[in-house]
């Protein structure tokens, strides 16, 4: 049994407080870093800060009343100059660390003039960031924060104990997932039943990404902002609830892999003005060999989320929060 850390019968509005405060502070505690620009992992600290921050605000919105600088539009613009930076990061370390020791002297001397070029691109667009960060909405949208935090105000529904409304909160978020048409790829439905359709040959596979990238890209924007919300209240359920959030972040990271292959892909192909296949053909050969490894590392999680069965299981699970024993 869970041992448990705090006050299971706290407040909507009170809980709100707590975890908006936590993820401000997590992306307020990355700024000195993230300007010294010495290491790529406070930009990622801070963007992921900013995202859970924004799903803070979207998940207890009806029960705070924030000032109006303070909104989705808002945070998503600085999350989104945190992110084309730290995409940016993430090619170059998957050019340099994962891909360039195995190429071939001809194609190495091609990648150098990529990662030059790349070099180029994040230095201008460390400096658009650098002009978001000192920028009026920024800094406006931290002292709003900030002093909302030391005056809060709540609606009626923050006055409603956690527990209360926890399953209400929880299981639209799931529902939608499961709606989702990123499920179905690579699947047949017969007799109103779906299964998974086994795909081996490569080309078949790439033309399946292909085709239905942006249905699994949008899946894992899906996936992870449920993995935010459901961590935020973890503490809440049994142990079980914690293992499904861990599916999560692995799904996520999974479709994450798949999505910076297109995006590894388009660029160097962009930046090269030729088809991967031949000017890099190394590249090509182990992002078609990962690709493989992917769907056969996917499909098994794939196959347990389109299962009624399991779909039932972890509605029942988000119905049954942990019960507040009197004192």
């Amino acid at each position: 049994m869970k041992e448990h850390q705090f006050d299971l019968s706290v407040l909507l509005g009170d809980y709100a407080h707590q975890i908006i405060h936590q993820n401000f502070q997590k992306v307020i505690d990355q700024e000195t870093s993230v300007f010294k620009d010495k290491d790529i992992e406070p930009l990622h600290q801070m963007r992921v800060g900013m995202r859970r921050l924004r799903t803070a605000i979207q998940v207890f919105g009806n029960a705070i009343t924030l000032p109006k600088a303070v909104n989705n539009s808002s945070i998503g613009k600085i999350a989104r100059s945190l992110g084309e930076t730290r995409d940016l990061d993430v090619l170059q370390q998957e050019l340099i660390n994962h891909y360039q020791p195995l190429l071939s002297k001809a194609e190495e001397s091609k990648l150098d003039t990529v990662i030059k070029h790349l070099h180029q691109k994040r230095a201008q667009s460390f400096r658009k960031l650098q002009k978001t960060l000192n920028g009026d909405r920024y800094q406006t949208l931290k002292q709003e924060i900030q002093d909302w935090l030391v005056q809060p105000t709540y609606t009626t529904m923050g006055s409603l104990s956690v527990l209360e409304i926890l399953p209400d909160l929880i299981l639209p978020l799931i529902c939608r997932l499961f709606l989702h048409s990123g499920w179905l790829v690579g699947t047949t439905i017969q007799s109103a039943k779906v299964a998974l359709v086994s795909i081996e040959e490569p080309a078949e596979l790439n033309q399946q990404l292909r085709k239905f990238g942006n249905d699994l890209h949008d899946l894992r924007k899906q996936i992870k902002g449920v993995r935010y919300q459901t961590e935020f209240f973890a503490d809440f359920y049994e142990d079980t609830y914690a293992q499904r959030i861990e599916e999560f972040k692995t799904m996520q990271e999974m479709l994450g892999q798949l999505q910076d292959h297109v995006v590894l892909r388009d660029f160097l192909e962009f930046a090269l003005k030729q088809d991967l296949v031949k000017v890099l053909p190394t590249i090509a050969q182990i992002m078609q060999q990962e690709s493989i490894a992917f769907w056969q590392s996917w499909q098994p999680l794939q196959e347990q989320y389109l299962s009624p069965e399991f779909r039932q299981s972890l509605r029942s699970l988000l119905t049954t929060p942990l019960v507040q024993i009197p004192t």
